[in-house]
């Protein structure tokens, strides 16, 4: 997974970035929308990617097609009055706190915004055999999915904020905590939105097989100063990227990144013991792409920075 900072400000903006993905897979019909942002930051993955955007304001009218199949979610803590049409039906929405929508590929919309200002936009795209990969569906030759608006699955939204964290903080936690929290996003909209629902069974299953553990925990192991990615792991053990996140933490009792991260800080304690080690290089020794990145995860597992850590062992 990697992080793009792509700053947009300006009056005028282009749709793609400003209202709808980002990422740039839409075809523009025509627009007229004005406004200004205050930033956007894009992450990518073999399979996808995914764009954030802090809105100013805009308002005005576009027309677009999605050729991706795509997911768009808002925080809303301003003002917000927009319609939307696609095909026949007809959207109002005004003021609400969230806003989620699933668009599939060849989807045409016209938005119509009135006003919308102060508020998070998060867009995803994905390509249709990384869709077919993370649910297992390999054998088919396309997925379908239902156009929604207004979708509130509690899961997808949880989800959604964290890779909007992480976009923001240009993916900090690292490749397999980010791809991580998209492939259980995609496994949930395939199972609740697509037309083989019933075949993506993968939050059904137990644990993984000792055997089969151990290889992937020697794996991540053995990669340890690499920023490493999901689909690495779960390539190596012969799975798919959605089972194996799965399958690991019914295993193990936390997700693969969280476990990759404890060991990553449970090596460097030890490092840190070393005073001709500077926390910069331990850092990087480790895995983290930076001293900042490392720190926020060392807080995160011992309640400490790993200096003032140090420091009372040094006492």
């Amino acid at each position: 997974m990697h992080p793009t900072d792509s700053p947009v400000a300006g009056p005028r903006l282009d749709p793609p970035v400003a209202m709808f993905s980002g990422p740039g897979h839409q075809d523009t019909l025509w627009s007229d929308v004005k406004g200004s942002v205050a930033h956007s930051k894009m992450i990518r993955w073999a399979g996808g990617t995914a764009a954030t955007h802090a809105i100013i304001k805009v308002s005005g009218a576009a027309e677009v097609r999605t050729r991706l199949f795509e997911l768009h979610f808002s925080w809303n803590s301003g003002v917000a009055e927009a319609e939307a049409k696609s095909g026949k039906r007809f959207w109002a929405y005004k003021n609400r706190p969230r806003y989620g929508l699933v668009l599939p590929p060849g989807t045409g919309v016209e938005f119509r915004i009135q006003e919308k200002s102060n508020y998070r936009f998060l867009a995803m795209e994905f390509e249709p055999a990384y869709l077919l990969r993370v649910a297992e569906l390999g054998h088919l030759n396309a997925l379908e999915f239902i156009e929604t608006w207004e979708y509130d699955d509690r899961l997808t939204w949880h989800l959604a904020e964290a890779i909007f964290e992480e976009c923001e903080s240009e993916a900090r936690q690292g490749l397999l905590y980010s791809e991580t929290a998209v492939t259980l996003l995609a496994l949930q909209a395939a199972r609740n939105l697509s037309n083989h629902a019933s075949q993506v069974r993968l939050l059904r299953r137990g644990g993984l097989p000792p055997a089969i553990l151990r290889r992937a925990c020697e794996y991540m192991v053995s990669r340890l100063d690499d920023d490493i990615s999901l689909s690495e792991i779960a390539s190596a053990i012969g799975l798919s990227p959605g089972h194996f996140a799965f399958a690991f933490k019914q295993s193990m009792g936390i997700a693969p990144h969280a476990w990759l991260r404890r060991h990553r800080i449970d090596t460097a304690k030890a490092l840190l013991r070393n005073r001709d080690l500077s926390v910069s290089v331990i850092a990087a020794s480790v895995g983290f792409a930076n001293q900042s990145s490392f720190g926020a995860a060392f807080r995160k597992e011992t309640g400490q920075t790993p200096t003032a850590w140090r420091r009372l062992r040094w006492l």
